[in-house]
């Protein structure tokens, strides 16, 4: 895009600096001696042109280094995104897991329960307890971790907006940024000087 627009002004600016070599060597070259004053408001009005052309262009260049610089920011940002999208859904599926996990680990507890009830053995029974303590504690330990996970997902779901609300407003700032260099350059154009012929 850059390198477009660039080649672009460069072209403009060759245009203009070439209309006004033109027209004065137009007027270099006719055998009759137009009136002084006409002579020096034609060149004064091409070197106003000129000067108007140069300025746009200066602008434009600046225009185009600036929205450069704002698509490397897009571009940072959309990976901030991307990065945090696949964060926040990383954590929503591991809590899925574990929130599954959990009722699963009670139903097991209930029937181990009921196992070490009806256990005459005592080895059996041991073991059974064992295995209850177990499930316990992991019960324990996975509703620990699913509330770890919950406020991560809420951090992640914040930065997540966040980071959306700063690219969309990037990306709105670029819009405005190319639709004034758009404008500039019709500008250009419409302001681009015809060749003077000096009767």
């Amino acid at each position: 895009m850059t390198k477009h627009k660039a080649g672009y002004l460069l072209k403009v600016f060759g245009t203009v600096f070439f209309t006004v070599c033109l027209a004065l060597s137009a007027a270099g070259q006719n055998n009759k001696q137009p009136d002084d004053k006409q002579v020096l408001q034609a060149l004064l009005t091409e070197v106003t042109l000129l000067r108007q052309a140069l300025q746009t262009l200066q602008v434009m260049s600046l225009d185009t280094y600036r929205s450069q610089l704002m698509v490397d920011r897009i571009r940072a940002n959309q990976e901030d995104v991307r990065h945090l999208t696949t964060s926040l859904n990383e954590t929503r599926d591991t809590l899925a897991k574990i929130q599954t996990t959990i009722p699963r680990n009670l139903d097991d507890q209930k029937m181990l329960d009921g196992q070490i009830q009806t256990e005459v053995d005592p080895n059996k029974r041991a073991i059974l307890e064992l295995e209850l303590k177990r499930s316990k504690d992991a019960v324990e330990s996975y509703k620990s971790q699913a509330e770890r996970l919950r406020e991560r997902e809420q951090e992640l779901s914040s930065a997540l907006r966040n980071a959306q609300t700063k690219l969309d407003d990037l990306e709105n700032r670029l819009n405005l940024l190319e639709r004034a260099m758009d404008n500039d350059r019709e500008k250009l154009e419409r302001d681009k000087p015809a060749v003077v012929k000096t009767p």
